[in-house]
């Protein structure tokens, strides 16, 4: 399973790489990262883990057994009555910020940074679209301290009111969520954010309401165009793309998450926007088209040609690196 996803992200790399102008553009890659220039911001993805989702956590479905095994069926006939996922986070450096969008699991974001060529302390925010383990699991080190030392963590208000209830009663989730943010309070770091909130300068939060109450996007702006890190509006692409319908028992809001999901997939399409989402195939980073019916398309973002010799060149990105063995494969991605 393993070897398989990464072949997939190696496929992609290699065709990136063979593309017209790609060795310039594509700033650069290894096992769990991977990096590209766009316009002024630079993009890299982290993989945390990969695993698969069953049927069953569709269920009660929007998506019959009969049809999700024909559209699951397209990863290999081993996928019949399950999904691959992925489980993924972001680092966008923008002029003088380094921002990392969600921290993984807890099993191997920090290594993974470091092999792309940056170190944690060098992580100046961490922003975090929603407080369910697989996002926020990587923040507190081991021994309780701030896993990114010199950051400040922006997470959502309405998930802290959910997950971390005033009157000290729990949820699922509380326990860690309080773990893991309990290191940033001690030392003043800790900002929660409302809805659609200016997180810095250029870089803006967006309500994603359904998955959980404070599910949130973060939009970039840059001169490349905008880009949008989404978080869980799709757990599993090759079901949610043709069948936005298709919700998850992750999802505290399924109708709504469902909803989002559509109006997230049209404006993304009507804008052509880059995307970045935390379970989608590695690297994660691709744009969203219209396709037949009611569904959409994924496609994995190609960087452009680069400039002419005479007009400025992309940034260079962090020099190559091999991070330790791949994580532990996780069992569900929410």
């Amino acid at each position: 399973m393993k070897a398989m996803l990464f072949l997939q992200a190696a496929l992609l790399a290699a065709a990136l790489l063979s593309a017209p102008g790609g060795r310039e553009a594509l700033a650069a890659e290894g096992e769990g990262w991977f990096t590209v220039q766009y316009g002024d911001l630079t993009v890299t993805a982290l993989s945390d883990s990969t695993g698969r989702m069953p049927y069953s956590l569709f269920l009660p479905s929007e998506i019959s057994p009969a049809d999700f095994a024909a559209l699951a069926g397209q990863a290999g006939p081993e996928y019949a009555d399950s999904v691959p996922s992925w489980i993924n986070a972001f680092l966008v450096r923008k002029g003088d910020s380094l921002f990392l969008v969600d921290a993984g699991t807890g099993t191997g974001i920090a290594d993974r940074i470091r092999a792309a060529g940056y170190a944690p302390e060098a992580v100046t925010h961490v922003i975090v679209t929603h407080f369910h383990g697989d996002h926020i699991g990587g923040l507190a080190a081991e021994g309780g301290g701030k896993a990114f030392p010199n950051a400040v963590l922006f997470a959502p208000k309405r998930d802290e009111e959910y997950f971390i209830p005033s009157d000290g009663s729990e949820v699922s989730g509380t326990d860690l969520a309080r773990r893991a943010t309990a290191p940033y309070r001690a030392d003043g770091t800790y900002r929660p954010f409302e809805p659609g909130s200016q997180i810095a300068p250029g870089v803006n939060s967006v309500s994603l309401w359904g998955h959980t109450p404070g599910h949130s996007g973060f939009r970039f702006e840059g001169t490349g165009g905008p880009f949008l890190a989404w978080g869980d509006i799709v757990h599993a692409y090759l079901i949610q793309f043709p069948r936005p319908e298709a919700t998850v028992s992750y999802d505290v809001d399924r109708p709504s998450a469902a909803e989002t999901r559509k109006r997230v997939f049209n404006e993304a399409a009507d804008g052509k926007l880059l995307v970045a989402g935390a379970h989608l195939p590695f690297p994660a980073l691709g744009t969203v088209s219209r396709a037949q019916g009611a569904g959409f398309a994924w496609h994995p973002y190609l960087p452009p040609e680069p400039a002419a010799a005479d007009g400025p060149k992309p940034e260079a990105g962090a020099a190559p690196a091999s991070p330790e063995a791949e994580a532990p494969a996780a069992d569900q991605a929410k």
